[in-house]
This record gives C-alpha cells, structure tokens and sequence, in this order.
C-alpha cells in the first residue's frame, strides 16, 4: 500500500482535523450515555433489598454496640465508616455498577440514627435527583437506623458542571455545523460539482471548460491532472480526426478504383469493339448497348459511393444475387467463361458483403485484363462461422503486387476490414492465379 500524503493542506489532514473535531463532542455524548445506562442498572439492583440486608445487618451490630453503653461520638464514626464502606459498593453491596454513584457525587449515601416520627417523614423529592431511604428497627428503642442515598441523574450531574459552559458549548455548536456545512460545501461539493460539469463537457466533445482549481490539495491536483488529460484528449481526438479523414480518402480511392475505374476500362474496350465492327451494325450495336450499360452501372457506383457518404450501415443483406450478377455481366462483356459454385443465401452486413464484392470485381478485372485465361471459376462456401472465397484462373499466372499496381493491394486491405479477415494470391507463373479469401461472419 502507498504511504498516505499527510501534507500540510492536503484533504485528508483537512478531513482528518475536521473528523477529530467532530468526534471530540460524540464521544463525550457516547459516554454520558453509557454512564447513563450503567446508572439505571444500579438503581435497579439497589432497589432488590441488598441494601436492606446491609442495614439490617449494622442496625444488629449497632445494637449490640448501644447495649454496651458507647458514647454518642463514638456511634458517630461507626456510622461514618458504615458510609465509607457503603462507598465501595462493589464489597459492600456486591454490585459492579454502583461505582457510577462515586462518579456522580463524592458522598451518595448519608447514614444516622432518628426516632421512628421523624424517619417516618418522606423526603423531599427534587427534580433531576435519585432519593432513596432504606431504614432499620433497633429492637426496645424507638430509633431507627436510617440510611438516605441522594444522587443526581447523570444528566443533572452535566447539566450541573456545564451549567455556566451551555452557552459556550451551544455556541460551539452552531459554529461547528455551519463550518462543516461550509467545508463541505466549499472544499469539497462544489469543487466536486465542477470536476463533475466539465467531464460531461469534455464527453461531448466540447473541451472549452478548464478547471481553475489551483489549490495544492488532492482535489485541486485532480483538476489540474484532469485539464491535462483534456489537453492530451483535445490532441488526441484531433490527430484521429486527421487520421479518421485519411482513411475515407484511401477508402474512397479503393472504392473509385475497384468500380469505377473497372467499368471505365470495361467502357473502353467496348468503345474500341463498336469501332472496330465496322459496317456491321448488329455487332455496333451490341457493343453501344453494353457501353450504354457501362454507362449506367458507374452512375449507379457513384450514386452508391455517395449514399454512402450520406448513410450509416443498415440491416444485413444477402450477398448471393448481388455476386451473381457480376458474374453474369462479367462473363458477357469479356466472353471468358465463368464456372461459379455459390450458396443459395449468406447474409451479411452491408459493409462486408461491399467488401467481398469490390474484391471480386478486382479479381475478375485483373484475371481477364493481366492473364490471358479462358476460363474462371469462382467458388464461395460457408463452414459453421467462417466463410472461404477462391476465384482461380487458368492464365499464365505470376501475379504479383507490384506488376498490378493498386489491385492487390486494395483487396488485402478490404479483407484486413472483416472479421479474422485473411487474403492470399498463389500465382506461380505459367499455372494461373487464385484469389482466396476467407473471414468470418460478424454477430
């Protein structure tokens, strides 16, 4: 465990003086409280007749004694040391409780000898006090030995020693619970509320707010760590910006090439056709109306490049009728022989399924433009979560990244964009190439 920082003005020595403070008057609380309870447990257990029992037993011994003709000074302190004894009543009474009557007054009980009129005289009571008299018959006298216990309540007892203090101690009072109310206030939930204003500032994006919070306790470093992680944040998120418009850019330029630039070089070549065919005009055209459809499909790309531009993905779609057509369109504009194995369905999330298809139309794009094959065959299957895509060629092979510039390269990076996306060429020259991709389906 890191040792504690008690530096001076830190929040916990200021905490911990404030603590001290506060638990000065709840234990002097907790223990007049106590003192309290232990004092009703000795009224208790001297009202069950023990003190009756001593009395009768020294009212029998003073007998005795005034039998003998003793002095009234000596009956005098024998019942001053039946008091004394009384005074320690564990011995005495056989009670631990009792003590609380020594903390309350010096002198609880008070013992002497009156005549039966007199001790039968109830005594006064007082308010906040305990009174108590026991007495004991002395046999052919008309005397009684009478024992009184006078004691306050341990709250008369406070109320007696702090009698002239109640105002200070009152004072004490509201002074203490308007300085913690302001200590909390102003060291701690206002700061807290601050910290807490600016972090939903700074989770919205909005890093304007800084703490001006210059104190050198442990709150006022946690501003100051804060406004530097808002510094580092607002670096951060622009440096990601930056990158994050990078990366549309190479995206967007993946896209124009693997779409639009392939059916501009299809377009070309059908232009070339329709000038070639001479005075032909069934063949001219044939090869416009593919033009025409050319035409048509790289408006189509651009408008899908641009919806999404405009869109966020939506809802899985099928991938099978999309790959199809390209493969049939394919096969007709290059006349190269396209042998496909397809499932009927696989569902997947439109960004997936845009990044397979973009990698087939490469593939099929640099088989009929770079290797001179007359046949293709396109192969996709799924096993349990995984998803495999071989498109070979029998052209003379020995594809190589460098020789088809961006091809390639853009569709190891759309695969890199599946889950567990894998890519792999095997072009060994003169044998043809074969594409395989193989990823796994998203949740």
């Amino acid at each position: 465990m890191a040792a504690l920082n008690w530096r001076r003005g830190g929040l916990r020595l200021q905490l911990t003086l404030f603590y001290v403070a506060l638990s000065i008057p709840a234990l002097l609380l907790l223990e007049q409280s106590i003192l309290a309870f232990e004092f009703q447990r000795c009224v208790g257990q001297l009202d069950d007749g023990r003190v009756q029992q001593v009395l009768e037993r020294e009212a029998l011994q003073l007998e005795t004694a005034l039998g003998r003709g003793i002095a009234a000074p000596e009956i005098e302190q024998r019942l001053r040391r039946f008091v004394l004894e009384l005074e320690r009543p564990r011995e005495s009474l056989g009670t631990k409780a009792a003590y609380v009557l020594l903390e309350l007054t010096p002198h609880p009980f008070a013992a002497s000898l009156q005549s039966v009129e007199l001790a039968d005289q109830s005594q006064p009571q007082e308010a906040g006090m305990v009174i108590r008299r026991w007495t004991a018959p002395l046999s052919d006298r008309k005397e009684l030995l009478v024992l009184d216990l006078a004691v306050p309540s341990p709250w008369r007892h406070l109320a007696d020693r702090l009698s002239f203090e109640w105002p200070i101690a009152v004072a004490y009072l509201v002074v203490f619970v308007l300085g913690s109310a302001w200590f909390m206030r102003r060291r701690v939930l206002v700061r807290i509320a601050r910290i807490g204003a600016a972090a939903q500032s700074w989770a919205r994006g909005d890093f304007a707010p800084h703490l001006a919070d210059q104190s050198s306790d442990e709150l006022g470093e946690l501003a100051q760590d804060l406004n530097r992680m808002a510094a580092d944040l607002k670096a951060l998120f622009a440096t990601r910006s930056t990158l994050a418009t990078l990366e549309e850019r190479r995206r967007l330029a993946r896209d124009l090439h693997d779409t639009v630039k392939q059916k501009v070089f299809a377009l070309s070549l059908q232009v070339a056709a329709a000038r070639q065919s001479g005075a032909d005009p069934e063949r001219l055209q044939q090869r416009l109306s593919e033009a025409d459809a050319l035409v048509e499909e790289i408006q189509r790309e651009l408008a899908d490049l641009l919806r999404e531009l405009r869109e966020d993905a939506g809802a899985a779609e099928d991938l099978i009728p999309s790959l199809q057509r390209r493969l049939a369109d394919f096969s007709r504009r290059s006349g190269l022989a396209v042998d496909n194995d397809l499932p009927e369905t696989l569902n997947l999330a439109p960004t997936h399924a845009e990044a397979v298809l973009r990698i087939a139309d490469e593939a099929l794009a640099n088989a009929w433009r770079h290797s001179a094959a007359s046949t293709i065959r396109v192969r996709l299957r799924r096993e349990a979560q995984r998803v495999f895509l071989q498109i070979a060629d029998n052209g003379r092979g020995g594809a190589r990244e460098s020789r088809l510039g961006m091809g390639l390269t853009n569709m190891r990076q759309r695969a890199a964009t599946l889950p567990m996306g894998e890519f792999v060429v095997i072009s060994p020259d003169g044998a043809g190439t074969e594409v395989s991709l193989i990823f796994e389906l998203g949740e």
